[in-house]
């Protein structure tokens, strides 16, 4: 059987995937281009994912640097990114409700599990950029005085 537009009954559409770019002139607006290879929806699964690897190191050399390697081994099993940032002394708001969001994300993304839906749509992209804020933020949050970078 075919619908009207001559397609077989029930066979699904082709899908439209585009990517959205600001204006290379710098004027206002996007420019939208399409994308069949889905390489945005890749590019933000590895910034999502590698912005994970960074925190969890991140958190690992500042905790062993503040409370000594005990300290650190207990929080690889037992704490979130947030009590990490806290246990750091983060107490930001935007920064811990960032890290949490990315918490959630990256669950979601690495831990996918068919038959549990949270009932959400999420946009890849809109995380990828809560993502990459989060890193320049922690950046920026413990690169004072008090808080010196780790070196290199």
């Amino acid at each position: 059987m075919r619908t009207r537009t001559g397609r077989r009954a029930g066979a699904r559409a082709p899908e439209k995937r585009f990517l959205i770019n600001p204006k290379s002139d710098g004027s206002e607006g996007w420019i939208i281009s399409v994308d069949p290879e889905r390489n945005s929806l890749k590019q933000a699964f590895v910034t999502i994912v590698f912005a994970s690897i960074w925190l969890t190191a991140f958190l690992h050399l500042k905790i062993v640097r503040k409370n000594g390697a005990q300290k650190a081994k207990k929080h690889d099993r037992e704490f979130s990114y947030k009590e990490g940032l806290e246990i750091l002394g983060c107490n930001e708001e935007a920064i811990l409700d960032a890290v949490e969001r990315l918490r959630k994300c990256r669950k979601e993304l690495v831990h996918e599990k068919a038959f549990h839906d949270s009932g959400e749509i999420k946009i890849a992209e809109n995380e990828a950029d809560n993502a990459y804020w989060l890193i320049v933020a922690i950046e920026k949050y413990f690169a004072t005085a008090s808080n010196p970078p780790i070196p290199d």
